[in-house]
């Protein structure tokens, strides 16, 4: 930092560091930092306080902060930097670049504008569709914007200000359909490293294996706690673009100069036009204003509305551009008055607005010459008045009364039920009790509790996933289940989710389940995982579909999806011809190693040793037989740290290739490739739907996969006629099975089956036959088509 700020360290505010002390005290955060940025220099870049309450860690200027919606700003930019290229205009319609965007307004699908993505006044409703964003849902990102089509529209086209998330989505896609590259790749590549962003990350799922990152912290019964799981709950890498990066002060102080200095960076190089600024900066839709209470009133805004990514209005006498980021125990502002060449930020690890405000206002007093308030005073009286409004509004209480008469037995509605949004769910008995287990929404599964009559209580399994919801049953006369209703006081699209039985699957869906956990308890020592979607109907089944297991060769598939990526961005030919080489260097530590024939299913190769084949030869070998030497020596061609990457920016988070075959001192260290039944099916999913690099691209992948030479275990026991696309991979104990299943009807669904722990005659034989009973499933008119 030293070398950053140098003599400007005079210029911050005297006592700063003695006035953010009592911030953190007033506010109860555990750690903050602050950036601010004048005339061109770093003046501070700085933490205070702890990482993580209980622990001695401190926040410094390069600890990562998830920033929240202040990524927005970075997604504008990103556009920016595509118009100014000349590939885009921002009046430019969606659907030029997204042929397949639907609103449910015809006209509005035709004119939207890619400006339009930025400013919060499509039409749709506040917030809409954030139930499947925060905490992430299963859906894809091409499946959270076809459910738009399905949104009335709240408002007139372009007459009211609506904040919303999934329209930055949209804005993300844009970006990957012009440039080519995933929006997490262009924002690292062409904002990040030119603008000397070393530590920040765009890719959420990335932020586990940073080594400095503060967590989250909330509030529970007015004692101030740790929440643990928060990268389990508050954002998945679906919403990157509206709200994943995570970046430092020094950092977000870097991007502000950049802004300031209309797009040239602290090193002098450019990321955008100077034309730009104007663009990114201008009002496009005022907003409403609030009016302040007496003890905040230096704080009142004469005007506000949304630019692209910024917010623009005045403090005091000058002009602010500012955004503000919030996720579940994070919050964060950023401040720039253009005027004074002057921009701050604070990032911070507990819900407190009053904190960074308290902050920001008082340095830019100092800045102004405006004389002193009291800001931690003034905001710490309005926390307490919106907690004492929020006391006095609480949702009233409500006791269980068991005396009120339940019509049906739980046991009596075990079964599928579907919302329009949500998609499918499922009652169940547990072991514990009975569980609503939601499709795409894992994190939502929760424990049904008696209350009164037919309305039940919802007691979430996950932690901090909030306060107990109500299930209602909506009978029908005859005492039926007409439909569920959700009552979750304050809980914004979860509260009135309506989920009507899928009538002919609920006993059936039920009796697979029961069919396929039969043939797996036949192996009480085994352990298995299975993942099947329906491409026609959405429809998902799972079964320990997060747990991880070792890949064996299932990892070749994202290994073959690497090679074809490269290929697509010039790097070589899949036609090329390449050196058969049989010396390959441990992950260890870097020492040689060689093959043997012995060990592999495929032998020819090694015959071949020495001399060169193109590499579609060797991808061919490589999936179909499974030859080993093939792998290893594609994964050098590629690397593996790009096959994860690629996974990353499908959804796939928990595939890991960090290595070739038969590496033994990694094998010995337990340093392994590892795979979950539900990535695989994200990765089969996507390249059925044609969704990864092109469509010839995937036509050839699967055309190799369709060649499959070991067909004992998902084709096994599948009629003649039906086709299948598939990768294999087998170990001592371990036997999988993954792919697409294409019907003679034109459906294709996704199979992905794991075993191990179990000899591997028999498991090959209980994945063949868990593989007949989901064909069978898909035969039985009972999926709701």
């Amino acid at each position: 930092m030293a070398s950053l700020a140098g003599k400007a360290q005079s210029t911050v505010p005297p006592a700063l560091d003695q006035y953010v002390e009592r911030v953190l005290d007033s506010f109860q955060v555990p750690g903050l930092s602050i950036g601010i940025v004048k005339d061109g220099e770093v003046v501070l870049a700085k933490g205070y306080g702890v990482r993580k309450l209980g622990e001695q860690a401190k926040v410094d200027e390069n600890t990562l902060f998830c920033i929240a919606s202040n990524s927005k700003a970075f997604t504008a930019t990103a556009l920016a930097i595509l118009i100014d290229e000349g590939k885009l205009k921002w009046e430019d319609k969606v659907i030029d670049y997204l042929p397949w965007f639907r609103m449910s307004d015809d006209y509005v699908t035709t004119h939207l504008t890619v400006r339009d993505l930025l400013v919060h006044h499509s039409g749709l409703p506040a917030y809409v569709n954030d139930l499947l964003l925060f905490p992430p849902s299963t859906f894809t990102r091409k499946e959270l914007i076809a459910k738009l089509k399905d949104v009335k529209l709240a408002y007139d086209f372009r007459t009211a200000y609506a904040y919303d998330n999934i329209l930055y989505i949209v804005a993300g896609e844009i970006v990957k359909s012009v440039s080519g590259q995933e929006w997490e790749d262009f924002v690292q590549e062409k904002i990040f490293q030119k603008v000397g962003m070393n530590s920040s990350i765009s890719r959420f799922s990335d932020l586990s294996s940073q080594p400095n990152f503060a967590y989250s912290h909330r509030k529970k019964e007015g004692k101030l706690q740790v929440v643990e799981n928060f990268r389990d709950i508050i954002i998945g890498d679906q919403g990157n673009a509206a709200g994943g990066i995570a970046s430092s002060a020094l950092d977000m102080s870097k991007w502000m100069i950049a802004q300031l200095d209309s797009g040239r960076t602290v090193g002098g190089r450019r990321l955008f036009a100077a034309k730009a600024t104007d663009e990114l900066w201008k009002m496009v839709r005022p907003m409403p204003i609030a009016k302040e209470p007496e003890w905040l009133e230096p704080a009142q805004k004469d005007f506000l509305g949304y630019a692209l990514g910024f917010r623009t209005t005045n403090y005091r006498d000058k002009k602010m551009l500012y955004h503000g980021g919030l996720l579940t125990g994070f919050v964060s502002q950023v401040a720039m008055v253009p005027n004074l060449n002057l921009g701050i930020v604070v990032l911070t690890n507990q819900l407190s607005t009053g904190a960074y405000w308290s902050i920001i206002n008082h340095i830019l007093d100092y800045y102004m010459g405006a004389h002193s308030f009291d800001w931690i005073g003034g905001y710490k009286r309005e926390l307490d008045s919106a907690s004492a409004r929020a006391s006095r509004n609480a949702h009233k209480l409500v006791y269980p009364d068991s005396s009120v008469k339940q019509v049906l037995a739980l046991d009596e509605c075990v079964g599928m039920y579907r919302d329009a949004l949500a998609g499918e769910a499922v009652i169940q008995k547990h072991e514990t009790g009975y569980r609503l287990q939601f499709v795409h929404m894992p994190m939502y599964e929760a424990a049904i509790l008696p209350f009164r009559g037919d309305s039940h209580l919802l007691r979430f399994v996950h932690p901090n996933m909030g306060d107990d919801a109500y299930l209602h049953f909506v009978l029908n006369a005859d005492k039926s289940i007409q439909r569920l209703l959700i009552e979750a006081p304050g809980d914004g699209d979860f509260n009135g989710l309506e989920l009507f039985p899928v009538k002919q699957a609920i006993l059936d869906s039920v009796a697979l389940r029961k069919k396929i956990e039969g043939l797996m308890e036949k192996h009480p020592k085994g352990r298995f995982a299975v993942a099947f979607k329906d491409l026609t109907t959405g429809e998902t089944f799972l079964h320990d579909a997060h747990k991880n297991f070792h890949a064996a060769s299932t990892m070749k598939t994202p290994v073959m999806v690497e090679v074809f990526r490269q290929a697509s961005l010039g790097k070589f030919s899949v036609d090329d011809s390449i050196l058969v080489y049989n010396r390959f260097k441990s992950i260890v530590d870097g020492s040689y190693y060689s093959q043997d024939s012995i060990n592999d299913s495929e032998h020819d190769l090694y015959k071949k040793v020495g001399t060169k084949l193109p590499i579609s030869d060797l991808l061919y070998r490589m999936i179909t037989k499974s030859s080993n030497l093939a792998t290893n020596i594609v994964i050098d061609l590629v690397g593996a740290k790009n096959v994860n990457k690629t996974m990353r920016a499908m959804g796939a988070k928990d595939i890991q290739v960090l290595r070739g075959v038969e590496d033994s001192k990694a094998y010995e260290k337990g340093l392994n490739n590892t795979t979950t039944a539900y990535d695989l099916m994200l990765l089969f999913e996507q390249l059925a739907e044609e969704n990864i690099i092109d469509k010839a691209s995937c036509d050839r992948m699967i055309e190799i996969l369709m060649d499959q030479h070991f067909r004992s275990k998902i084709p096994a026991l599948l009629p003649e006629g039906v086709r299948t696309a598939t990768k294999t991979g087998s170990l001592a104990t371990v036997s999988h099975d993954s792919g697409v299943v294409f019907l003679p009807d034109g459906r294709k669904y996704v199979v992905v089956l794991l075993s191990d722990g179990i000899d591997k005659e028999e498991a090959d034989k209980t994945l063949a036959q868990i593989s007949r009973a989901l064909y069978d499933y898909t035969q039985s008119g009972l999926l709701c088509r």
